[in-house]
């Protein structure tokens, strides 16, 4: 090691490393400041750090630009210096920080970058599982909300795996999950900005014992039942049922639905890239073509004035969710283990009886088109295809529940 001059950096590349290496050579003024010379004999200046996660040791690198000698030597350790005390600095607030302020911070750093979705249910997560707000639709023990308080104000270095599983094991399967792996992108972010610190919600799914598959799926008997309980609930309930039955959308993209999103007149309801799971894979608006039965069941419904949706709740301007009465009272129906998600099962299971392609049922339920080579080779559009499978199915429904 030695100290960086003009005259060193010139020895160095006379001095070429063997082909295919790359020499650095290290400053002993500022520790982690080098210039890293090229086997082409091109010269940048780098700096490291080291940051510790549990018993590793990593050693993060960036590059300064731009090369010498348009970067004289004094500025490129100018901006070593800044960038090594940035990390020092960042790792030292950050792991003093109680960790649900640390997360509140950080979503809302990252959280424009994230799906509208997406976002609202990490939200969610930091709301209820780390600040500790309470919901009444979400049942915890006592012992699970003194964890999450306790978790909530510890510092973020301070954080250990036994703490986020006490607070996870008290959670429903699904919930559980999110959370951890919120959490773990939450430090896996905080070790990129220099937190020497282990990710304690890290191997979630080696935990709790691997992701698990859900193929359940509702049988005629089991539909009509859930139908007929509905139709005495009456609208909306009814009809934002209908167009998940009808059409196989997700929960949220049929509760959600906007009055903007619909041309009843044409039968169409186009949902946008940013309402979809899928959104940023297939960006394209995702159009569905209504059968007749569900364009009159959505001319029915009232219009609350200011409200954008189809489907309001009864506060404020909010949408209408199957809320937790409305599904405790579907679940006295003793149909075993369903949840709403069934249903799209169910109209994907009833286009493959009814004889409608692969191809075409997949993406009339919004996934997207094929493997990676489909995608590249099939450039057909399939919306005929899917129109009349729309109507294929929908036609099948009106029989299985007309009254008899």
């Amino acid at each position: 090691m030695t100290r960086l001059s003009d005259d060193v950096i010139r020895g160095a590349v006379r001095d070429l490393p063997v082909k295919g290496q790359v020499k650095i050579v290290w400053d002993d003024l500022v520790p982690g400041f080098g210039a890293r010379v090229s086997p082409l004999g091109g010269v940048t200046f780098v700096v490291q750090w080291r940051e510790r996660s549990g018993d590793q040791v990593r050693k993060p690198r960036k590059s300064l630009r731009p090369q010498w000698p348009q970067l004289t030597v004094k500025a490129a350790r100018d901006l070593a210096r800044a960038r090594l005390g940035e990390v020092v600095a960042v790792a030292d607030s950050a792991a003093g920080e109680p960790l649900h302020s640390a997360m509140r911070a950080w979503f809302e750093r990252r959280g424009d970058s994230w799906r509208p979705r997406y976002r609202s249910k990490v939200d969610a997560l930091i709301r209820h599982f780390i600040e500790g707000q309470q919901s009444v639709r979400i049942r915890l023990t006592p012992t699970t909300r003194q964890a999450i308080e306790h978790l909530g104000t510890k510092p973020v270095g301070a954080v250990t795996r036994s703490e986020i599983v006490r607070v996870a094991d008290g959670l429903r399967p699904g919930a559980r999950d999110q959370l951890m792996a919120v959490l773990s992108s939450f430090f896996n972010d905080m070790l990129d900005r220099g937190l020497e610190v282990a990710n304690p919600a890290r191997n979630r799914l080696r935990l709790y014992g691997g992701r698990t598959r859900r193929t359940r799926t509702l049988t005629e008997a089991e539909f009509l039942k859930l139908w007929r309980a509905l139709e005495e609930e009456g609208d909306p309930a009814l009809t934002a049922f209908a167009v998940l039955a009808f059409t196989g959308c997700r929960r949220r993209e049929a509760t959600q639905m906007r009055r903007s999103e619909l041309d009843l007149d044409k039968a169409t309801w186009t949902l946008p890239a940013e309402r979809r799971k899928t959104g940023k894979l297939d960006p394209e608006p995702f159009v569905i073509h209504l059968h007749p039965f569900l364009v009159k069941a959505l001319r029915r419904q009232p219009v609350l004035e200011g409200s954008p949706f189809v489907f309001w709740g009864r506060r404020d301007q909010r949408p209408f969710e199957f809320h937790y009465a409305l599904m405790q009272r579907l679940r006295a129906l003793e149909i075993d283990d369903w949840r709403l998600h069934d249903v799209r099962r169910f109209v994907r299971s009833g286009m493959a009886r009814l004889k409608i392609t692969q191809q075409v049922a997949e993406m009339c339920l919004g996934h997207v088109k094929g493997g990676a080579l489909v995608q590249v080779y099939d450039q057909h559009s399939y919306a005929e295809e899917q129109r009349e499978a729309w109507q294929k199915w929908g036609s099948y429904l009106v029989k299985l529940v007309k009254p008899r």
